[in-house]
Protein backbone atom coordinates (compact mmCIF):
# COMPACT_ATOMS: atom_id res chain seq x y z
CA UNK A 1 0.00 0.00 0.00
CA UNK A 2 1.67 3.21 -0.93
CA UNK A 3 1.11 6.38 1.33
CA UNK A 4 3.65 9.04 1.09
CA UNK A 5 3.58 11.48 -1.66
CA UNK A 6 7.45 10.35 -3.25
CA UNK A 7 5.74 7.01 -3.42
CA UNK A 8 2.74 7.96 -5.56
CA UNK A 9 5.01 9.84 -7.88
CA UNK A 10 7.05 6.98 -8.26
CA UNK A 11 4.22 4.73 -9.26
CA UNK A 12 2.75 6.87 -11.32
CA UNK A 13 5.78 7.58 -13.26
CA UNK A 14 6.49 3.95 -13.65
CA UNK A 15 3.39 2.82 -14.99
CA UNK A 16 2.85 2.14 -18.25
CA UNK A 17 -0.28 4.33 -18.40
CA UNK A 18 1.80 6.96 -17.88
CA UNK A 19 3.42 6.88 -21.75
CA UNK A 20 -0.02 6.96 -23.26
CA UNK A 21 -0.98 11.11 -24.21
CA UNK A 22 -3.09 12.39 -21.74
CA UNK A 23 -5.67 13.39 -24.55
CA UNK A 24 -6.09 9.39 -24.90
CA UNK A 25 -6.48 8.61 -21.55
CA UNK A 26 -10.00 7.54 -19.86
CA UNK A 27 -9.92 7.70 -15.69
CA UNK A 28 -13.04 5.93 -14.39
CA UNK A 29 -13.67 6.24 -10.41
CA UNK A 30 -16.03 5.49 -7.34
CA UNK A 31 -17.42 8.09 -5.35
CA UNK A 32 -18.21 6.69 -1.88
CA UNK A 33 -14.90 5.66 -0.17
CA UNK A 34 -13.08 6.54 -2.95
CA UNK A 35 -13.72 10.64 -3.66
CA UNK A 36 -15.80 10.57 -0.11
CA UNK A 37 -15.53 9.81 2.93
CA UNK A 38 -18.15 6.59 3.73
CA UNK A 39 -20.86 8.34 6.56
CA UNK A 40 -23.97 6.97 8.30
CA UNK A 41 -26.25 8.57 5.83
CA UNK A 42 -25.19 8.08 2.34
CA UNK A 43 -27.28 11.25 1.15
CA UNK A 44 -25.12 13.10 3.36
CA UNK A 45 -21.76 12.10 1.29
CA UNK A 46 -19.22 14.88 0.19
CA UNK A 47 -16.38 14.40 -2.41
CA UNK A 48 -13.18 16.04 -0.64
CA UNK A 49 -12.51 19.55 -2.37
CA UNK A 50 -9.37 18.82 -3.61
CA UNK A 51 -10.48 15.28 -5.17
CA UNK A 52 -12.97 17.28 -7.12
CA UNK A 53 -10.09 20.37 -8.12
CA UNK A 54 -8.47 17.25 -9.64
CA UNK A 55 -11.27 15.55 -11.24
CA UNK A 56 -12.35 19.42 -12.88
CA UNK A 57 -8.64 20.19 -13.81
CA UNK A 58 -8.39 16.07 -15.19
CA UNK A 59 -11.98 17.14 -17.43
CA UNK A 60 -9.72 19.42 -19.96
CA UNK A 61 -6.86 16.82 -19.61
CA UNK A 62 -7.56 13.55 -20.20
CA UNK A 63 -10.03 11.93 -23.13
CA UNK A 64 -12.91 11.35 -20.67
CA UNK A 65 -13.63 11.22 -16.70
CA UNK A 66 -16.37 9.38 -15.71
CA UNK A 67 -18.10 8.27 -12.29
CA UNK A 68 -19.68 5.28 -11.54
CA UNK A 69 -21.55 6.40 -9.14
CA UNK A 70 -24.27 9.70 -8.96
CA UNK A 71 -22.95 13.29 -7.15
CA UNK A 72 -20.04 15.71 -8.58
CA UNK A 73 -20.58 18.24 -10.96
CA UNK A 74 -17.71 18.71 -14.01
CA UNK A 75 -17.37 15.34 -14.90
CA UNK A 76 -19.34 12.70 -16.87
CA UNK A 77 -21.60 10.36 -14.50
CA UNK A 78 -23.02 7.09 -14.76
CA UNK A 79 -25.62 6.65 -12.17
CA UNK A 80 -26.61 3.46 -10.38
CA UNK A 81 -22.80 2.31 -11.24
CA UNK A 82 -23.63 1.98 -14.84
CA UNK A 83 -26.32 -0.91 -14.94
CA UNK A 84 -28.25 -1.39 -17.52
CA UNK A 85 -32.23 -1.37 -16.96
CA UNK A 86 -33.09 -4.71 -16.19
CA UNK A 87 -35.18 -7.21 -18.75
CA UNK A 88 -38.74 -7.11 -17.63
CA UNK A 89 -38.73 -10.46 -15.69
CA UNK A 90 -35.83 -9.34 -13.71
CA UNK A 91 -37.65 -5.91 -12.85
CA UNK A 92 -40.14 -7.41 -11.85
CA UNK A 93 -38.49 -9.59 -9.26
CA UNK A 94 -36.72 -6.61 -8.18
CA UNK A 95 -40.21 -4.64 -7.26
CA UNK A 96 -41.07 -7.76 -5.28
CA UNK A 97 -38.11 -8.27 -3.57
CA UNK A 98 -38.41 -4.31 -2.33
CA UNK A 99 -41.37 -5.03 -1.57
CA UNK A 100 -40.81 -7.53 0.85
CA UNK A 101 -37.47 -6.18 2.03
CA UNK A 102 -38.88 -3.04 2.96
CA UNK A 103 -41.44 -4.41 5.50
CA UNK A 104 -38.76 -7.22 6.40
CA UNK A 105 -36.76 -4.00 7.18
CA UNK A 106 -38.95 -2.09 8.92
CA UNK A 107 -38.83 -4.55 12.09
CA UNK A 108 -34.81 -3.56 12.10
CA UNK A 109 -34.39 -0.24 13.64
CA UNK A 110 -31.44 1.21 11.59
CA UNK A 111 -31.75 -0.19 8.31
CA UNK A 112 -32.98 1.47 5.32
CA UNK A 113 -33.58 0.55 1.68
CA UNK A 114 -32.64 2.76 -1.57
CA UNK A 115 -34.55 2.09 -4.53
CA UNK A 116 -32.54 2.98 -7.50
CA UNK A 117 -33.66 1.90 -11.24
CA UNK A 118 -31.25 -1.17 -11.90
CA UNK A 119 -30.79 -2.05 -8.51
CA UNK A 120 -31.61 -2.00 -4.60
CA UNK A 121 -29.39 -0.87 -2.00
CA UNK A 122 -29.58 -2.02 1.53
CA UNK A 123 -28.26 -0.02 3.97
CA UNK A 124 -27.20 -1.12 7.69
CA UNK A 125 -24.63 0.69 8.69
CA UNK A 126 -26.68 1.94 11.32
CA UNK A 127 -28.30 -1.22 13.07
CA UNK A 128 -26.00 -3.87 15.28
CA UNK A 129 -26.16 -6.59 12.50
CA UNK A 130 -23.28 -7.89 10.69
CA UNK A 131 -22.88 -8.24 6.46
CA UNK A 132 -23.57 -12.27 7.35
CA UNK A 133 -26.70 -12.05 9.20
CA UNK A 134 -28.02 -9.07 6.80
CA UNK A 135 -27.74 -11.48 4.09
CA UNK A 136 -28.53 -14.44 5.43
CA UNK A 137 -31.73 -12.43 6.06
CA UNK A 138 -32.37 -11.27 2.45
CA UNK A 139 -31.22 -14.42 0.52
CA UNK A 140 -34.92 -16.09 0.69
CA UNK A 141 -36.44 -12.85 -0.32
CA UNK A 142 -34.32 -13.38 -3.79
CA UNK A 143 -35.85 -14.81 -7.10
CA UNK A 144 -34.19 -17.52 -7.87
CA UNK A 145 -31.85 -16.59 -10.80
CA UNK A 146 -33.18 -13.56 -10.90
CA UNK A 147 -31.38 -11.82 -8.89
CA UNK A 148 -28.24 -11.47 -7.11
CA UNK A 149 -26.53 -10.25 -3.58
CA UNK A 150 -23.51 -9.01 -3.27
CA UNK A 151 -21.99 -7.36 0.40
CA UNK A 152 -20.09 -4.00 0.36
CA UNK A 153 -19.05 -1.72 3.16
CA UNK A 154 -22.19 -2.55 5.51
CA UNK A 155 -24.43 -2.26 2.36
CA UNK A 156 -26.10 -4.97 -0.13
CA UNK A 157 -26.47 -4.62 -3.11
CA UNK A 158 -29.21 -6.40 -5.42
CA UNK A 159 -29.26 -6.42 -9.17
CA UNK A 160 -29.62 -8.55 -12.21
CA UNK A 161 -26.70 -11.36 -12.13
CA UNK A 162 -23.79 -10.48 -13.95
CA UNK A 163 -24.81 -7.11 -14.28
CA UNK A 164 -22.51 -4.56 -12.59
CA UNK A 165 -19.05 -2.06 -12.87
CA UNK A 166 -17.42 -4.20 -15.38
CA UNK A 167 -20.43 -5.18 -17.84
CA UNK A 168 -20.83 -1.02 -17.59
CA UNK A 169 -17.19 -0.69 -18.54
CA UNK A 170 -17.13 -3.26 -21.32
CA UNK A 171 -20.14 -1.22 -22.64
CA UNK A 172 -18.55 2.05 -22.79
CA UNK A 173 -15.21 1.09 -24.12
CA UNK A 174 -16.13 0.50 -27.89
CA UNK A 175 -17.28 4.18 -27.88
CA UNK A 176 -14.30 5.26 -26.01
CA UNK A 177 -11.37 3.62 -27.79
CA UNK A 178 -9.06 4.89 -24.99
CA UNK A 179 -5.29 4.11 -25.69
CA UNK A 180 -5.41 3.83 -21.55
CA UNK A 181 -7.46 3.17 -18.65
CA UNK A 182 -7.02 3.89 -14.72
CA UNK A 183 -9.73 3.10 -12.71
CA UNK A 184 -10.33 3.49 -8.96
CA UNK A 185 -12.50 1.98 -6.93
CA UNK A 186 -13.23 1.09 -2.91
CA UNK A 187 -15.64 -1.64 -2.25
CA UNK A 188 -17.20 -5.08 -3.33
CA UNK A 189 -19.07 -3.29 -5.96
CA UNK A 190 -15.57 -2.42 -7.96
CA UNK A 191 -14.54 -5.99 -8.10
CA UNK A 192 -15.94 -6.31 -11.52
CA UNK A 193 -13.97 -3.18 -12.82
CA UNK A 194 -10.52 -4.13 -11.44
CA UNK A 195 -10.92 -7.84 -13.28
CA UNK A 196 -12.27 -6.06 -16.28
CA UNK A 197 -9.74 -3.40 -16.18
CA UNK A 198 -6.60 -5.66 -15.65
CA UNK A 199 -7.32 -7.81 -18.15
CA UNK A 200 -7.82 -5.44 -21.56
CA UNK A 201 -4.85 -5.29 -23.46
CA UNK A 202 -3.78 -1.75 -23.32
CA UNK A 203 -2.22 0.01 -20.80
CA UNK A 204 -4.18 0.01 -17.69
CA UNK A 205 -4.05 1.39 -14.06
CA UNK A 206 -6.24 -0.35 -11.49
CA UNK A 207 -6.37 1.49 -7.79
CA UNK A 208 -7.85 -0.14 -4.91
CA UNK A 209 -8.73 2.36 -1.90
CA UNK A 210 -8.22 0.54 0.85
CA UNK A 211 -10.33 0.73 4.15
CA UNK A 212 -10.67 -1.49 7.34
CA UNK A 213 -13.94 -2.77 5.92
CA UNK A 214 -12.58 -3.92 2.59
CA UNK A 215 -12.70 -7.72 1.82
CA UNK A 216 -9.63 -9.12 2.09
CA UNK A 217 -8.92 -10.16 -1.06
CA UNK A 218 -10.49 -7.28 -2.62
CA UNK A 219 -7.50 -5.67 -3.94
CA UNK A 220 -5.78 -8.82 -5.68
CA UNK A 221 -5.80 -7.72 -9.41
CA UNK A 222 -5.02 -4.13 -8.38
CA UNK A 223 -2.01 -2.41 -9.57
CA UNK A 224 -1.65 -0.09 -6.62
CA UNK A 225 -3.48 0.39 -3.40
CA UNK A 226 -3.74 3.57 -1.30
CA UNK A 227 -5.15 4.05 1.80
CA UNK A 228 -8.34 6.23 1.90
CA UNK A 229 -9.85 8.99 -0.41
CA UNK A 230 -6.77 11.02 0.88
CA UNK A 231 -4.85 8.65 -0.82
CA UNK A 232 -6.77 8.82 -4.03
CA UNK A 233 -6.83 12.14 -3.94
CA UNK A 234 -2.80 12.41 -3.84
CA UNK A 235 -2.80 9.90 -7.08
CA UNK A 236 -5.37 12.17 -8.51
CA UNK A 237 -3.07 15.30 -8.46
CA UNK A 238 0.00 13.08 -9.53
CA UNK A 239 -1.91 12.38 -12.62
CA UNK A 240 -3.00 16.22 -13.41
CA UNK A 241 0.46 17.41 -12.63
CA UNK A 242 1.75 14.74 -15.00
CA UNK A 243 -1.22 15.56 -17.82
CA UNK A 244 -0.09 19.44 -17.82
CA UNK A 245 3.84 18.37 -17.92
CA UNK A 246 2.66 16.65 -21.11
CA UNK A 247 0.86 19.17 -22.25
Amino acid sequence: MIQETEEITHVWHSSPVARVPPGELILVTDFDGTLAEVVQDPAAARARPEALEALQELVGLLADVIVLSSRPPGVRLIGDSGLVIPRHAQKEALDRFNADASRLLERIPGAWLEVKPASTAIHFRNTNMNGEEMLALLRPLLDGARLSAALGRKVVEVHAPKAGKGSAMAALMPAEDPAGVVCFGDDENDRSLFEYVTALDIPHMAVGVWSPEAPADLFYRCDVVVQNPAGATALLHEIVEWAKAWS
